[in-house]
Formats: C-alpha cells, structure tokens, sequence
C-alpha cells in the first residue's frame, strides 16, 4: 500500500514499523480468511451437488416401490 508523504518518516519510528507490520499481518490475515472461504464454498457446492443425487435416487426407489405397493393392492 502506497503511503501519503505525510505518513513517510525517515527513519521510521517503532511505532511506524509496528503499525506496517500489523497492517501487513491482517492483510494477509484478510487473503488467507477469503482463500478459506472460497474453498469452504467449493466443498458445500460439491456436497449439494451429491445430495441432489441421492434425493433423486431415493425419489425413484420410493416411486417403485408405491407402484409395487399399488400392484399388490390391486390382487
């Protein structure tokens, strides 16, 4: 990050170095936190995925077996 002329000092002070150091921390506290998230995401959405699969295998199965169940009925 860019900072103001302002802010510049020579040699920096302890307190300077310190708040850079924090600053960069958190911003890479920040990148790893939303690299996390991104994965998390990709895992939910694979699982979704699957368990849409089984919905459907199990909504099939039910459907057989009600018409098994109906067929029985009729004898």
């Amino acid at each position: 990050m860019i900072r103001p002329a302002s802010e510049i000092e020579y040699p920096p002070s302890d307190f300077a170095r310190t708040k850079a150091a924090m600053l960069a921390r958190m911003e890479a506290l920040q990148a790893s936190t939303n690299s996390l998230m991104a994965v998390i995401a990709k895992r939910l959405e694979a699982e979704r995925e699957q368990a849409f699969e089984q919905v459907e295998e199990l909504t099939v199965e039910q459907d057989r077996l009600i018409a098994n169940m109906r067929q029985m009925a009729k004898q």
